[in-house]
């Protein structure tokens, strides 16, 4: 077995930034995934500054060299991607010069970066892709019974992948016929009626599928000792049946959220009831999904001939 040990340089940038971490868990009181988030972004940031990012040397860091670093990472991000990366280093700088690594404040050195909310168009699969989807788990199986039942909670109801993994069995009011999801990420607390399909597909998870547990979520890990789902322990059952089934999805499971609301776009469904039931806020966030209404977008260029000019 290989003994490997960092050089000194590497194990002194690792303290920096485990300090760092320390300090936003322990004085600031953030949630394990801002951190994580935050960690991810600034660990590459001291390793590409190499000796410069040491402890002894960080204060002679030049606001070109993190301006030039961010303009050059933030080239291939998505839009939140690019967020993420700008606000991770400016708590990162402010964090420096409250601890004395940095003489001064270099949080003005990071740039901002225009992105444009509606800058974008959602990935969505087309419908027929979802009902593909929908085929694709082996329902004879524990795994295939619990997969099935989550993808038919995301087509159904258009939830965010969150939504259907922290399903409670308190969320789902069987005698009145209504299945509730908790407001996530700023958005509103959703109530559905409990679909006929659905509450089949739930069942037979919950019957012939899920581990003996008194745990209060609905889907719980197949292997090993039951437990819920955490952030990064779901995907790779999910996308084993993707491959199988010969379907790539783009964007992940959340492109089945982006496919229900484009469907009901297309349908004629008013902004405002979209908005309702995708749990949005504000409505600003919904107006996102006119931009794949290709019929509406035809018939505006019609009624406007210049816009083709």
């Amino acid at each position: 077995m290989f003994n490997f040990k960092p050089k000194k340089e590497a194990r002194s940038s690792f303290k920096l930034l485990r300090e760092y971490v320390t300090f936003l868990r322990d004085h600031q009181a953030l949630a394990d995934s801002t951190i994580a988030t935050r960690r991810n972004n600034v660990a590459p940031f001291l390793t590409a500054l190499k000796e410069r990012g040491l402890p002894s040397k960080i204060c002679n860091l030049h606001p070109h060299t993190i301006h030039d670093y961010i303009i050059k990472t933030a080239r291939p991000l998505s839009r939140g991607m690019r967020k993420h990366l700008v606000s991770s280093l400016r708590s990162f700088l402010r964090f420096a010069h409250l601890r004395g690594y940095l003489n001064r404040n270099l949080v003005e050195a990071v740039p901002i970066i225009t992105t444009y909310q509606l800058g974008t168009v959602p990935r969505a699969v087309p419908w027929n892709f979802v009902k593909q989807m929908l085929k694709a788990p082996n329902r004879r199986t524990p795994l295939g019974r619990r997969d099935y039942a989550i993808l038919q909670l995301l087509a159904t109801y258009g939830i965010r992948r969150k939504h259907a993994l922290s399903l409670r069995f308190c969320d789902i009011k069987w005698k009145e016929g209504v299945i509730h999801f908790p407001a996530i990420k700023r958005g509103r607390p959703l109530c559905f009626p409990l679909e006929k399909k659905v509450a089949a597909a739930l069942l037979d998870y919950i019957r012939r599928g899920r581990p003996q547990s008194f745990l209060p979520q609905v889907f719980l890990i197949v292997k090993g000792k039951p437990r819920p789902f955490t952030k990064n322990t779901y995907g790779n059952s999910m996308g084993n049946w993707f491959k199988r089934a010969g379907i790539k999805l783009h964007g992940g499971l959340h492109s089945i959220r982006h496919a229900f609301a484009t469907r009901l776009m297309e349908r004629g469904t008013p902004i405002k009831t979209i908005a309702d039931l995708l749990g949005h806020r504000n409505i600003d966030t919904t107006f996102i999904y006119t931009k794949v209404d290709i019929q509406r977008l035809r018939a505006l260029a019609r009624e406007w001939p210049e816009v083709l000019s």
